[in-house]
């Protein structure tokens, strides 16, 4: 007969064997066999819990992994254990602490090390991040996950080339690991190698059909590719996910205002889940109000193009004004000038979210500003830690933050009608004009290119769309071509954003009957000659559901008409906002019938559209679309209402500025 001990090894070896095999289920149930016969034994309740891990069993798994330290609070496995799994339900802040305490533990041990810098990367602290990761490369080089962790946090640093090198190492070391072909999707995506990305992720997808991270990469892929046949395969895919599609993605395929509002309800679930609020501000006598601006845009960036001036303008004997800037220093005029505008402000590079934060509240910011919302290297954290009285979602995202820690939306009843009002989780600010500013010293380069240097024909109609090629669907793309046929010797002038796109779209322009030549594309210039170009078009057709933003200003600034299709979400309504703003209702169109009917009839009446671009440039300075320093003492106004209803207690759901 077997002597308990005896059996009890077998057992748990038993259970180490299911689980290596993939047999996680039957490996909990005789882990539990295992602690029926020895429930002190810390071993077996880390097993259990990496077991449970495996099912996606986060909370029971957790448990264990405390039953196990509370045994013995020395053992450094359940505490890196530990540490991840808390890491993967979005509590960074505790994770972090908890594998600081397990790399004292083990300080040469890869995974603690791997485990502890994903968490400080969780947390903005990026540089810290990178220490303890090269660290786990340097002592693990054949951890997998070390190189695919520092990838990741390479690539929010910018230096792209360097987490390519890191994260094909990651694949090279274990080709079979699909979490490590998501990361090379990834950094394939961000230097714009499509296919290679595509080949990538299909990898993932062939396994896991709903990996939600895959599906994004290859939503965003299909996007950017302008690939619609397999955007039609990703898209509803990516849509019955319980995680939902990234809600920026989603502005360029949906013109459903509920969906937007449940996709960025559980973006923003993720972003404050562990974030502790700060204590509130000690109050302050003082007649200035202290806004703070905070975004990764400070360079050449669309929104910091509309935004310079305003920054400028803001009357500093009512108002102090600081920034945040966490993204790259471009050493660029235009960061120079923005930077410049601030009374004081932070580089925050380096900083974590809570960092970010605390220096926010010391300095006792009464209404702090998101420019980022949904977007691309945005850190929501910082405001999770609600380091403001007010805190104000603008400019950056059209649409809703739908995130409990964002106080108000800045919006104007045009992009936000009272119909709408209710798929907006945010108090609304509505501006009596146009929301989106503008910055009248933009300048256009005196050199204007000849049709020809452009590659466009002398005297054809020129059609042309300067969005990002994303923002291109297949419907709109149809009325287009359909436009092409009806006018004889037009062409269709396009901003190459990659040679995908391009084939793509040239394919897509032949299967409809259109000679693909028709197609003009031009490669990206600096922001003056950009402006100057707009000179040679004729008329600009605007994307749908996702309109021009900084690009409707572009075209109406220099003179250039602009038809527009209105939807029911803010990002569908905003060139229609700029439109009314700039005194042309009639090129604002709400269906794609008419939207095309409206391009054609103004195609066949050159006097017309003559007069509106004589119209534009004549009254350019005194339209109200360009009217910045009115603009700047409305969105003041709505400031000091913010603050002061906040002052009061009061809290409306929405509020027109008066002022």
């Amino acid at each position: 007969m077997k002597q308990p001990g005896q059996f009890l090894q077998e057992l748990y070896a038993l259970g180490v064997s299911q689980q290596r095999a993939g047999l996680a289920e039957s490996a909990v149930a005789t882990y539990r066999r295992c602690l029926s016969l020895s429930p002190a034994s810390p071993e077996i309740h880390n097993n259990l819990g990496t077991a449970l891990d495996q099912l996606g069993r986060l909370p029971e798994a957790v448990r264990c992994f405390e039953q196990a330290l509370a045994l013995r609070p020395t053992y450094a496995r359940p505490r890196v254990n530990l540490g991840k799994v808390l890491r993967q339900q979005g509590k960074a802040d505790r994770a972090a602490a908890i594998l600081e305490q397990a790399v004292v533990l083990s300080p040469e041990n890869p995974l603690a090390l791997t485990n502890l810098g994903l968490a400080l990367a969780d947390l903005g602290r990026s540089q810290d991040a990178l220490r303890f990761l090269k660290r786990a490369v340097a002592i693990g080089p054949g951890l997998a996950e070390a190189h695919t962790g520092l990838a990741r946090v390479l690539l929010e640093l910018g230096d792209t080339l360097a987490a390519l090198e890191s994260v094909q190492r990651a694949t090279a070391l274990e080709p079979g690991l699909v979490d490590g072909w998501v990361p090379l999707a990834t950094v394939l995506l961000m230097l714009q190698r499509f296919p290679e990305a595509v080949a990538a992720v299909d990898r993932v997808l062939t396994q896991r059909p709903n990996d939600a991270a895959g599906l994004t990469v290859a939503l965003h892929c299909s996007l950017r590719m302008c690939d619609w046949r397999r955007l039609e395969q990703v898209l509803p895919r990516a849509r019955a996910l319980d995680c939902g599609t990234e809600p920026f993605l989603l502005l360029g395929v949906s013109d459903d205002p509920e969906e937007q509002l449940r996709m960025a309800r559980l973006r923003a679930a993720t972003a404050a889940a562990d974030r502790r609020a700060l204590p509130l501000p000690v109050s302050r006598r003082t007649d200035r109000i202290r806004v703070a601006y905070v975004s990764g845009d400070f360079h050449l960036h669309a929104t910091s193009f509309l935004l310079a001036e305003l920054l400028e303008l803001h009357d500093r004997s009512a108002f102090e004004v600081l920034g945040v800037s966490y993204g790259p220093d471009d050493r660029s005029l235009l960061r120079g000038r923005l930077l410049g505008a601030f009374d004081q402000w932070l580089d925050a590079r380096e900083r974590s979210d809570l960092e970010v934060a605390t220096w926010l509240r010391e300095r006792d910011v009464d209404i702090a500003v998101d420019l980022k919302g949904h977007t691309a290297h945005s850190r929501l954290g910082i405001f999770a830690h609600r380091p403001a009285t007010v805190q104000v979602s603008y400019l950056g995202y059209p649409g809703t933050m739908a995130a409990p820690f964002i106080d108000y939306l800045i919006a104007d009843s045009f992009v936000i009608p009272e119909a709408q009002r209710r798929f907006y989780a945010e108090r609304i600010a509505y501006l009596p004009g146009c929301y989106q500013p503008n910055d009248r010293k933009r300048r256009v380069s005196e050199h204007v290119p000849t049709r020809s240097d452009a590659h466009l024909p002398e005297d054809g109609f020129v059609f042309c769309s300067f969005n990002g090629n994303w923002k291109i669907r297949a419907p709109v793309f149809g009325a287009w071509m359909r436009l092409l046929a009806a006018i004889p010797g037009s062409v269709l002038w396009l901003l190459e954003d990659n040679p995908s796109a391009v084939e793509h779209l040239r394919s897509e322009a032949a299967a409809r009957g259109v000679e693909p030549g028709r197609l003009i594309f031009c490669k990206r210039v600096s922001n003056e000659d950009h402006l100057a170009r707009h000179r040679l078009a004729d008329l600009f057709l605007d994307t749908f559901p996702c309109n021009a933003h900084t690009t409707a200003s572009d075209a109406l600034w220099t003179g250039l008409p602009l038809v527009t299709c209105v939807g029911r979400t803010f990002a569908s309504r905003v060139a229609g906002s700029l439109l009314q703003a700039a005194g042309l209702p009639d090129l604002i169109t709400t269906s794609l019938e008419e939207y095309e009917r409206l391009a054609l009839n103004l195609a066949r009446a050159p006097e017309r559209l003559a007069s509106i671009r004589a119209g534009l440039t004549r009254d350019r300075e005194s339209l109200p679309l360009f009217d910045t320093p009115t603009y700047c003492r409305q969105l003041e106004a709505a400031y000091r209402q913010m603050w002061q209803l906040q002052r009061d207690g009061k809290a409306p759901e929405t509020f027109l500025v008066q002022g």
